[in-house]
């Protein structure tokens, strides 16, 4: 009888959980949508606004030898003695066989959790045998001062489909605000 309460304790706490941490469906259809938006512009305006829209989010560019590539250098929020978000954003555009112009973002991102501190080094002194060394036996072993390090933690790269909406936005809101539209009647009316 117990073990039924907590089974089904459990099973309804699962299911909130599920409901309250799940990304809301509008989201999740706007930006499935904006992958798969295939521009008829060229390709520099579609680039272009990219440009502003990674500008709009504080990052800056790096210098790019393909105009169809843009990446921007580490941007860091949050408190190096807390922890630290490390990000960088790319956005590549490719030409299709048919002339017209797709985009795709990613972020690459790393978190790290307090200062980390790299192991301290032993001092070169430039001696190499105890004979050249005015004093080879000494009392405590000295170290260089530790270095931090940038990174702690690897980085992984997603794609980042809320920037390619938003560069869709720039370029056609008309064509957004439609797709909006559409999406929340389609949400009004799923089956719950």
């Amino acid at each position: 009888m117990v073990r039924k309460q907590w089974l089904a304790a459990m099973t309804s706490i699962v299911a909130a959980l599920c409901f309250a941490g799940c990304a809301a469906p509008q989201k999740v259809l706007l930006e499935r949508t904006s992958s798969l938006v295939v521009y008829d512009l060229p390709a520099m305006e579609v680039m272009k606004a990219a440009e502003k829209v990674i500008a709009d989010r504080g990052y800056d560019l790096l210098p790019s030898t393909d105009p169809y590539f843009l990446q921007t250098p580490w941007k860091v929020t949050g408190s190096f003695d807390i922890g630290t978000r490390w990000s960088r954003l790319y956005v590549e555009g490719h030409i299709r066989a048919d002339g017209r112009f797709s985009v795709r973002a990613y972020e690459m991102a790393a978190t790290t959790f307090g200062r980390t501190q790299a192991l301290p080094g032993l001092v070169h002194t430039g001696y190499d045998t105890v004979h050249n060394t005015p004093n080879a036996t000494p009392a405590a072993l000295v170290g260089t001062e530790p270095e931090m390090q940038t990174r702690s933690a690897r980085p992984n790269i997603r794609r980042l489909l809320e920037l390619e909406w938003n560069i869709l936005e720039r370029l056609n809101p008309e064509f957004a605000g439609r797709v909006k539209e559409q999406v929340d009647f389609y949400v009004a009316h799923a089956p719950q």
